[in-house]
C-alpha cells in the first residue's frame, strides 16, 4: 500500500508549512511571550524597592540578532557608497596627475640634466600606467573575498609608490631653477596633492599611504638638498634665499591635508548611514503599509466567508423552525436537521475560539510522555467507521516511540489531516496513515489517493477558510481544518510540510520531536501533573 501510493507521488519537493511567529510560542519557562507578570513578581526582582546596583564584572547586553543584521547591513551599504564614490572622479584624477607630470616636466626639462628628467618620467608614467591597467581589469572582472583584499593592498602600495615618485620632483626643482618657477612648481605641487583629496578620501588606506609617502619624500628630498655638500644650498640658506620657517610648511600642509581627508571620510560616512537608515526606514514603512493592506483583506475574506458560512446553517434552521410552526407534525423528520445544523454552526464558532486562544496565545500544552502508536491506533479506530461509509480503505503503519507532548492536542492535529484527506478521496480509493523514525524525530505521514493540489497552492491552504477548488470540489467544512494545524505544529514545536501531484494525491508530513535515550524531551516541553486544562 505505501509503495503503490509512493509511486505515483513520485519525487517531487516537499512545501514547507507556515512558521507563524505569533502562535501560542511558549518561553523555556512555560510561560506564554507577553504574559503579564504575577503578583510580587517585580517586588522580589528589586528585593526591598532599592535601585539595583549594577555588576561591573557583568557581561556587557549581547547584541540582538536583529541589531546586528542591521549593523552588518549598514557597514556593507557605507563600503559600497565609499567605493562607488572613490570611483566616480576616477578618471578626472587620471587627467589631473597626467598634467601635473607634464607641466612639471615643461618648467624644468631647460634646467635639469635630460637623464635625471627621463628618469623621473619614465617611473611617472610606468607606475600611473600599471595603476590604470589594474584598475580598468578590476572593474571588468570584480573580485571576492582574499582576491579583493590582495587587490586593496596592492592598490595602496602603488599609491604610496606614486606619493613618493611625485614627491621626488622635489630633487629636480629645488635649488636648481629660478626661485619664481620654484614657487610654481610647489604650487602644483599642493594643487596636485590638494584638489582630489575629497575623492581619494573615500579610500582611506589609500589615501593615508599617498599623503605620507608624498610628505615624507617630499621632506627627505628637502634636507638632501639643503645638508648635501654638492648642492650649495647651505650657502643659499645662509644668505637668507631661502626662510627657515620654509622647512615647516610642508609638515603644516602633511598635517592639514590628513585631518582633511578625515573629516571627509567622517562626514561622508555620516551621510552615507542617515541614507541607510533613511531608505531602511523606508522600506519598514512600505513593508508595514504592505502588511496593514494584507490584513485588511485577510480580515474583509475572514468575515465575508465566516458570514456566509454561517448564513447557510442559520438560514436552514429559521426555514425548519417555520415549517415546525406551520406542520408541528412533522417533528421526528425536522428535528434531526435542525440538531444537524446546530452542529454545523457549533464546530464553526468552536474552530473560531481555537483560532483565538492559539492568536492570544491563551493555549498551553500538557506534556505528557505518549506512545505514538497508541495515538496511530486511537486515529484509526476514530476514522475507519468514516471512511467505510465513504468505500475508503484507511490503513496504518506505526511504529512504538515515545515522545513528551499533548496528546489531545497531537491527535487534533493529525486528525484534521486525516480528515481532510478522507473528504477529498474519491470512493474507492485508499488513505495512508503512518508513523516511522526520522533520526531524533518522528515522521508522522498522512497519504492520500485524491485529485492533489497545485504547486501554487501549497501554502495557501494553510489560511484560513481556504478551500482547495478541485475537478470534485467538496463544500463541507469551513477551510480551517489547516490552519488550525500550522497553529497546533507551532504550539508543540512540529514541522508540518506538504507535497502534492496533481492528479495523483497528496501526503503531509509532521515531524514531531521523540524523546532521548535517557527518557528526557528534546523539544522544550516538560511532562505536568494531571490537572484540569485552561482554555
Amino acid at each position: 500500500m505505501h509503495r503503490v501510493i509512493t509511486d505515483t507521488m513520485g519525487h517531487d519537493k516537499w512545501a514547507e508549512g507556515p512558521r507563524p511567529s505569533f502562535f501560542g510560542q511558549l518561553q523555556p519557562d512555560g510561560t506564554t511571550r507577553g504574559q503579564a507578570p504575577q503578583a510580587g513578581e517585580s517586588d522580589a526582582a528589586s528585593g526591598d524597592g532599592q535601585t539595583l546596583w549594577a555588576d561591573p564584572l557583568a557581561e556587557p547586553p549581547q547584541e540582538s540578532e536583529e541589531s546586528l543584521l542591521l549593523r552588518k547591513k549598514r557597514e556593507a551599504y557605507v563600503k559600497g557608497q565609499f567605493r562607488r564614490s572613490f570611483a566616480v572622479d576616477y578618471g578626472l584624477r587620471q587627467v589631473l596627475a597626467l598634467a601635473v607630470t607634464l607641466v612639471l616636466a615643461g618648467i624644468c626639462w631647460r634646467y635639469v640634466p635630460i637623464r635625471e628628467l627621463a628618469l623621473w618620467l619614465a617611473l611617472r608614467t610606468a607606475l600611473g600606467g600599471w595603476r590604470v591597467y589594474r584598475s580598468s581589469l578590476h572593474r571588468r572582472h570584480p573580485l571576492e573575498g582574499l582576491s579583493q583584499r590582495a587587490y586593496a593592498r596592492q592598490m595602496t602600495a602603488m599609491a604610496a609608490a606614486s606619493g613618493m615618485i611625485l614627491g621626488g620632483s622635489v630633487l629636480l626643482f629645488f635649488g636648481r631653477i629660478p626661485p619664481s618657477l620654484q614657487f610654481a612648481c610647489w604650487l602644483i605641487l599642493a594643487v596636485a596633492v590638494t584638489l582630489p583629496i575629497h575623492s581619494l578620501a573615500f579610500d582611506p588606506p589609500r589615501v593615508t599611504a599617498y599623503v605620507n609617502g608624498l610628505f615624507a619624500t617630499v621632506l627627505a628630498c628637502i634636507l638632501y638638498r639643503i645638508y648635501w655638500p654638492v648642492t650649495d644650498l647651505s650657502v643659499d640658506m645662509a644668505h637668507h634665499h631661502y626662510e627657515t620657517w620654509f622647512l615647516a610648511m610642508p609638515v603644516v600642509q602633511w598635517v592639514l591635508i590628513l585631518f582633511v581627508a578625515r573629516r571627509v571620510q567622517s562626514n561622508a560616512k555620516s551621510n552615507f548611514e542617515l541614507e541607510f537608515y533613511k531608505q531602511a526606514l523606508i522600506d519598514t514603512l512600505a513593508d508595514k503599509q504592505r502588511q496593514a493592506e494584507e490584513a485588511v483583506r485577510i480580515k474583509n475574506r475572514f468575515i465575508a466567508t465566516a458570514a456566509h458560512d454561517i448564513r447557510q446553517p442559520v438560514t436552514a434552521l429559521s426555514l425548519y423552525v417555520e415549517h415546525l410552526k406551520e406542520v408541528p407534525s412533522d417533528q421526528e423528520v425536522v428535528l434531526p436537521k435542525i440538531l444537524r445544523a446546530a452542529a454545523v454552526v457549533g464546530r464553526l464558532f468552536e474552530s473560531l475560539f481555537d483560532l483565538a486562544r492559539m492568536d492570544n496565545e491563551q493555549l498551553q500544552p500538557r506534556a505528557e510522555r505518549i506512545d505514538i502508536a497508541e495515538v496511530m491506533r486511537d486515529l484509526r479506530d476514530q476514522f475507519e467507521p468514516l471512511a467505510r461509509s465513504k468505500r475508503i480503505t484507511l490503513r496504518m503503519r506505526t511504529t512504538h516511540r515515545m515522545l513528551t507532548t499533548d496528546p489531545m492536542l497531537v491527535r487534533r492535529m493529525i486528525g484534521n489531516i486525516v480528515s481532510n484527506a478522507i473528504k477529498y478521496t474519491p470512493p474507492g480509493k485508499r488513505v495512508l496513515l503512518s508513523a516511522r523514525h526520522r533520526g531524533g524525530d518522528i515522521a508522522v505521514e498522512v497519504w492520500d489517493q485524491g485529485f492533489g493540489i497545485e504547486p501554487g497552492e501549497l501554502r495557501k491552504i494553510f489560511t484560513e477558510f481556504y478551500k482547495i477548488q478541485g475537478p470534485s470540489e467538496n463544500q463541507e467544512g469551513f477551510g480551517l481544518g489547516l490552519s488550525i494545524v500550522a497553529r497546533l505544529a507551532h504550539v508543540l514545536h512540529a514541522r508540518v510540510s506538504v507535497r502534492s501531484r496533481p492528479g495523483h494525491g497528496t501526503v503531509f508530513r509532521l515531524l514531531l520531536t521523540a524523546d532521548g535515550p535517557d527518557r528526557r524531551p528534546r523539544n522544550g516541553l516538560q511532562p505536568q501533573r494531571p490537572t484540569e486544562r485552561t482554555s
